[in-house]
């Protein structure tokens, strides 16, 4: 079995090219180094050095597996700065997961605003389907989540419910553009670019539709926002989208008009089952 203090002398041997250099840098004694060394060619099952009256020379063998030594140790490196600065509060790390309409709008804003208030924060924006994001959290891969609110009984804290009104988008030029409020009626028969079942606005729009005489006409589904933006735009059909995928469809040169829905688009922040928050994360909640 391979040692840490064997895999320490051949690195520091290769690197200083001696055993003198290597027990140098490692503040211990030559003999050391060397029973170090021939502990570690007795692992590996073969010679790394050629004894040469004073000298070592590594042999082709040694050269091979110091570069992978190398990577090890470098990684260790890394290890141990990180530590360091976690240690001193130099460093903090946070996975936020959440519904792509969120991951792809919103969210980048809200981190770039963290980001300037707390430049030693790094951040995964980890963008995945509503039961994903509630896994997720609930296995405590992400530190917090935003997703569609759940019924479900999961391992996971609720810690607000936003609620926003949908917007209907279209393209530009299109006869309903010019109308200040989008109906229902409005809709009924109509090229519409929908959601996929799996999504909590394609449920809900599939329950709308279904008790309309003329429902519209689904040309294509998607379950992310942006591709149904993306899709209206190209003039498949018009849609009903979140306020964040909205904004970006009027960026795109669309339209977003409000809609006359009792139903709103709704957002859960979740945490896992009594995890407490940190600063960071108090910080991100407050700005988002």
């Amino acid at each position: 079995m391979l040692s840490q203090r064997g895999l320490e002398a051949f690195h520091a041997t290769m690197i200083t090219g001696s055993i003198s250099g290597a027990a140098d840098m490692l503040n211990v004694s030559q003999p050391a180094v060397s029973r170090l060394i021939r502990d570690l060619e007795h692992a590996v099952g073969m010679d790394l050095f050629l004894r040469m009256g004073g000298r070592i020379v590594p042999t082709r063998e040694a050269q091979e597996l110091s570069s992978e030594v190398e990577r090890a140790f470098i990684g260790m490196s890394s290890i141990e700065r990180a530590a360091a600065e976690i240690r001193r509060g130099h460093r903090s790390v946070i996975s936020v997961a959440a519904m792509p309409a969120l991951s792809q709008a919103v969210l980048p804003d809200v981190l770039a605003k963290l980001h300037s208030e707390r430049p030693d924060v790094q951040v995964q924006l980890l963008p995945m389907r509503t039961q994903n994001v509630i896994r997720h959290v609930a296995v405590r891969q992400s530190q917090i989540g935003f997703t569609a609110p759940t019924s479900q009984q999961f391992d996971i804290d609720l810690l607000d419910t936003y609620r926003l009104p949908y917007r209907c988008i279209l393209p530009q030029g299109h006869d309903l553009a010019t109308k200040d409020m989008i109906t229902l009626a409005d809709l009924d028969g109509r090229n519409f670019v929908g959601f996929t079942g799996t999504a909590a606005t394609g449920q809900m729009l599939d329950r709308i539709f279904a008790g309309r005489r003329d429902p519209p006409r689904i040309t294509a589904r998607s379950h992310l926002s942006s591709i149904v933006g993306a899709l209206v735009i190209r003039g498949m059909g018009i849609g009903i989208v979140d306020p964040f995928t909205a904004a970006d469809v009027v960026t795109a040169g669309g339209v977003a008009l409000p809609v006359t829905f009792t139903d709103q688009f709704a957002i859960a922040a979740i945490r896992p089952l009594g995890q407490k928050l940190t600063p960071e994360l108090e910080t991100l909640l407050a700005l988002f």
